[in-house]
Formats: structure tokens, C-alpha cells, sequence
């Protein structure tokens, strides 16, 4: 029976020695994990204080870290929730403001086109005033249509021959107001 307990208790000793083998195998890569975690720690230990002796402000520099740390924080939490899908329809900035332009050139072609328009029409309705004016005699029904249908014709041209009609008569009048003026003063007589 000795015997027996004695390779019972062998056989327990041997198992217990390979426990402790493997035990001490995992106590080496604890060691070694725990060694690289100090390393490590003594790498950002110096990084830290590298940090702090080159900040001027260690007080702004640890308000921005705690920031930093709450946004960090705030957007794990963010990170954390599910993702929610929504589907806009969005019309493209671009083509906002490509149609804002569009619209905007129209309407200044538009205004544009329609001032040339009237001021041909009222530079016309001018020409056929001013050519009346210069007629003598009654105004008939017959005398506008000449008036209009010559300024249909060629409407720069008398325009031009108007001007200079009203040119020659303005000199003719100023020339007689000088005559008058002269005679006012004695010259002349």
C-alpha cells in the first residue's frame, strides 16, 4: 500500500510540478507584459512632463486637455447610439444659385430690352413733337401721318435735320436779341 500511496502521491507531484510550469510560464509573459506597461508608463510619464515644461500656460493647456477628454467622451457616447438614417432630398447649392442667376440675368436683359425699347419709342414721340413744332399751319390728320411716316422712314435722320433747324433758328433769335440789345444801348441809330 505504500507503494500505491507513493505512486498516488508521485503522480500528484508530478501534476502539481506541471501546473507550476505552466503557472510560471504565464507569471514570465505577466512579467514581460507588466515590464512593456512600465516602459510604457515611463514613456508617456516623460512625454507628460515634456509637455508640461514646454507649455507657457499649464493651466489653459489642462482646460483644453479636459475638453478634449469631454469631447472624446461626449463622442463615444455619440459613437455609441445607433445610427439613424433619414433621406433628405436636397437640391444642390450650385444649381440655387446657377437658377438665382439665371433669373437675375433674365430679368436684367428683359428691363433692358424694354428701356431700349422705350426710349427708341419716346426719342420717336420727341422727333414727331418737335417736327410739328416746327411745322406752321393747322394740324390735320393728314400732317401727323406725314410726320409719322417720315419718322418711321428715317428717324435719325430727322432727327438730325431737326436739330439743325432748331440750331439755325436759335442763332437767327439770339442774333436779333443782340441786335435789340445793341439798339438798347445807342449803337445803331
Amino acid at each position: 500500500m505504500d507503494e500505491v500511496f507513493v505512486n498516488i502521491m508521485s503522480k500528484d507531484l508530478h501534476e502539481i510540478r506541471e501546473d507550476m510550469g505552466r503557472q510560471s510560464g504565464v507569471l514570465a509573459d505577466i512579467k514581460a507584459a507588466l515590464i512593456k506597461v512600465d516602459a510604457l508608463d515611463r514613456t508617456a510619464n516623460s512625454l507628460l512632463k515634456s509637455l508640461e515644461t514646454s507649455s507657457r500656460d499649464v493651466g489653459q493647456l489642462s482646460q483644453d486637455i479636459r475638453g478634449v477628454r469631454g469631447l472624446v467622451a461626449q463622442l463615444r457616447h455619440d459613437l455609441a447610439k445607433p445610427l439613424q438614417q433619414e433621406h433628405h432630398h436636397h437640391f444642390p447649392k450650385i444649381l440655387w444659385a446657377t437658377v438665382a442667376l439665371l433669373i437675375g440675368f433674365s430679368l436684367a436683359v428683359g428691363g433692358w430690352f424694354q428701356s431700349s425699347r422705350a426710349g427708341k419709342e419716346y426719342r420717336d414721340a420727341d422727333t414727331k413733337i418737335r417736327m410739328l413744332q416746327l411745322m406752321t399751319g393747322e394740324f390735320d390728320g393728314k400732317a401727323l401721318r406725314k410726320v409719322d411716316s417720315l419718322v418711321r422712314l428715317d428717324p435719325a435722320g430727322l432727327r438730325d435735320s431737326i436739330v439743325q433747324v432748331e440750331q439755325a433758328r436759335e442763332a437767327y433769335w439770339r442774333t436779333l436779341e443782340e441786335a435789340h440789345r445793341l439798339k438798347r444801348k445807342g449803337f445803331g441809330r
